[in-house]
């Protein structure tokens, strides 16, 4: 089972995708980007579940499909 990674990591990776924190609300960290639906991420002991890294990766690669060499 993979492990948890650290949310600044985390939150690099997708600001340097063009996603920009939003708010927090308690545990709840909502990132959002122009044309892409609201991205939550629960944050505990400032570790992010690899499940929410699996959904990081499938908005990554749905954003290249729609500009491809972009």
């Amino acid at each position: 089972m993979p492990s948890p990674v650290r949310f600044a990591i985390v939150k690099k990776l997708l600001e340097s995708h063009g996603w920009r924190l939003d708010r927090v609300k308690g545990s709840h960290h909502q990132f959002v980007k122009a044309g892409q639906r609201t991205l939550v991420i629960t944050v505990h002991g400032g570790m992010v579940k690899p499940g929410y890294l699996r959904e990081i990766e499938k908005i990554f690669k749905a954003e290249e499909n729609q500009n491809p060499g972009a």
